[in-house]
Parts: C-alpha cells; sequence; structure tokens
C-alpha cells in the first residue's frame, strides 16, 4: 500500500464526485445519522473563512473490466457530500452565519468573491494506493490507537448535530476569550471543551431547576434539543446580560468567585434577580430587584474576602464558606451558593 498526499480544490473535488470518479462507499461509513443544515452550514462556513478542515482518505481503486480507475472515499463522507449539496445549491446557509454577508444564501447566491473563495478552496486530501481491506482497516485502527481518547464534552459534540449543539459551539466561540481573563478556566481547559460542559449545565439549570448534573444528562439534555430549541433566543439574552454583569465587577475577577461552580451559581442568580425563573422561586422567592452596582460589588466582594480567609469571618458565613469546600456540584450545595449570590446581589449590604 502507498499512501500520496494531495489537493483537489472544491471545483474538481465536486466535479469528481458528479462524474462518479470519486464515489461514495457507505461501508465506510461510521455513523448512518445524516447531518443537519447547521452542521453542514458550520463546514461551508469553515472553507469560506479559509480555516482548515479536517483531511479526507479517498481509496483508489481499477475496475478491471472498464479498466478505469476511481477513488471510494473512505473517510470523509460526511463532509463530501455536504460540500457537493452547497456547490450544487441544495442548501442554504444558516441565517445566523457568523459571516453576514452569505447568511441565509445558496452557492449561487453568493457574491463573486465568496463563490471563488469556495470553489477555489484546498481540501488535503490522502490517496491510498494498491490497498487491500485489511490494509484500510488496519490505517484507522492504527490511527485510532494514537488519539487521545474524547472526554463526554468532545464526544458529546462528536454525536450532536442539532441546533442545541450549534448554539453551545457558539457560545464557546463568543465567550472563551472572556472566561480565559475572568480566571474561569484555563487554556487547557478551554482546549477540551470544559466551557461547553459550563453552558451545558447553566441551560440545563434554566430549563429543568438546579440539580446535580452528570454526562449522562448532559446528552439527554442535547438529545431533547436536537430538532428543536425554541428558548434560544430568551437564553442567549440572559445569559449575555449575566456574563457582561460579571465582567463589569473587575474586583472579583481572577478570584474564587470565579471558580465554575462558584460562576456557575453566580450567573444563575444574576439571571434570576434580574427576571425570575420559575424553578429558582421556591429557593429564593425574588418579587423586585432594584439593583445598586456599589452594594452588590461590596457584597460580592466581601464573599470572595471570605473564601480566601475563611478563618477570619466567624460564624456568619459559615454555610456560604461550606458550599464552596467540598462536593461543589451536589445539588444542596448549589442551592446554598445559589442563596447567597441572590442575596449578595439585593440592594443591602450583607
Amino acid at each position: 500500500m502507498h499512501i500520496t498526499s494531495t489537493n483537489y480544490t472544491v471545483a474538481d473535488y465536486c466535479q469528481a464526485m458528479i462524474n462518479r470518479e470519486i464515489i461514495v462507499n457507505r461501508n465506510y461509513q461510521r455513523s448512518d445519522k445524516v447531518w443537519p443544515p447547521a452542521a453542514k452550514s458550520f463546514l461551508i462556513e469553515t472553507i469560506l473563512l479559509n480555516y482548515p478542515i479536517p483531511k479526507l482518505s479517498l481509496f483508489q481503486k481499477t475496475d478491471l473490466r472498464s479498466r478505469k480507475t476511481y477513488k471510494e472515499i473512505v473517510d470523509g463522507q460526511q463532509r463530501s457530500q455536504a460540500i457537493l449539496e452547497f456547490f450544487e445549491d441544495k442548501f442554504r446557509l444558516s441565517r445566523s452565519s457568523e459571516i453576514a454577508e452569505v447568511a441565509g444564501k445558496q452557492c449561487t447566491e453568493l457574491d463573486k468573491e465568496f463563490q471563488q473563495a469556495f470553489l477555489d478552496y484546498s481540501l488535503s486530501v490522502d490517496l491510498l494506493v494498491s490497498a487491500t481491506v485489511f490494509d484500510i482497516r488496519e490505517v484507522f485502527r492504527r490511527i485510532n490507537a494514537y488519539t487521545v481518547p474524547l472526554n463526554p464534552e468532545e464526544k458529546r459534540h462528536s454525536v450532536y448535530q442539532g441546533e442545541f449543539k450549534w448554539f453551545i459551539h457558539k457560545l464557546s466561540r463568543t465567550y472563551d476569550q472572556n472566561l480565559l481573563d475572568l480566571g474561569v478556566l484555563g487554556e487547557k481547559q478551554l482546549t477540551r471543551m470544559a466551557d461547553t460542559k459550563l453552558y451545558s449545565e447553566i441551560i440545563h439549570a434554566l430549563l429543568n431547576g438546579i440539580t446535580r448534573t452528570n454526562a449522562k444528562m448532559l446528552d439527554k439534555l442535547y438529545e431533547s434539543l436536537e430538532n428543536e430549541f425554541h428558548e434560544i433566543g430568551e437564553i442567549a439574552r440572559k445569559l449575555e446580560y449575566a456574563i457582561d454583569f460579571i465582567l463589569n465587577i473587575t474586583d472579583i475577577h481572577k478570584g474564587p468567585l470565579m471558580r465554575p461552580y462558584n460562576f456557575y451559581t453566580l450567573v444563575l442568580a444574576i439571571i434570576h434577580m434580574k427576571n425570575p425563573v420559575k424553578d429558582f422561586l421556591p429557593l429564593y422567592p425574588q418579587t423586585h430587584f432594584n439593583y445598586d452596582s456599589d452594594v452588590s460589588i461590596a457584597n460580592l466582594t466581601l464573599l470572595a474576602q471570605v473564601l480566601e480567609n475563611p478563618e477570619d469571618t466567624g460564624g456568619k458565613f459559615k454555610e456560604f464558606v461550606s458550599a464552596t469546600s467540598s462536593y461543589t456540584h451536589y445539588k444542596e450545595k448549589r442551592e446554598q451558593r445559589f442563596k447567597w449570590f441572590c442575596k449578595a446581589l439585593e440592594p443591602k449590604l450583607l
């Protein structure tokens, strides 16, 4: 077996698929799930922005009867199909595309510069020549043997391709630098998608109340919102408000209140105190909110100081300190922290 690295422009690759010089062999398809429009749109946007996409793998074969050579797509069938469908005007890009000029458009409706960028994009391809089925199987065994195991967040985002997954992805793109600057997560955690877990847990609480969450529950959340996510606009506005609120309180940045488990409950408290969340009312029956920035800053700064020097605070903050010291993902600890943060946002000093 020989492996040759080569490149195709999108235009040449699509024409080869149309001419059946490159064909799909379903035996190599890893999943029967068809990509939804959001996933296809994201791939095309990646191409239009000239970002790299994963390399494709083709198995070159020769038909002994016709003596014609053709290529089967071994790895990259969904990507290939999405690219061809857009080339043939069979779907439109998302109306919420981050590239405003292409939102909601088919390929031939794009401005000439974007059409040119799409057609000229270089696809990297590994061409497997003189290979047997065993060789192909062994190639992927060896690739997988050296791949770092996926964590639950990475697995979740490889399985689900619906509206909710792409909403979480957009949140990650929008706020990753903010979380880094605030001290909520580090670069390595962002790389391994810890931020997507944090957003998912916050949204799970907004939709289902504050509970302890695990990977199975978050998988169910993604699955339940795979096809429809009606609350997307409302939740986006709530999260934007809460994160902007925190960004404006610089005294607590990079401190103990920015630990992920505290950030989680602080965001929920800010949202609830702005517009009451039904499932949170039994925990904190908010009836009105007269925001006083000076008082909120003083209260949250005090809570941060309490966590930095818990031995100096006496018994007044004992419950709050306990809720941040261990088992921080337990329902009871999350509820305790939530109530303290709500109290800190009231227009009176703690």
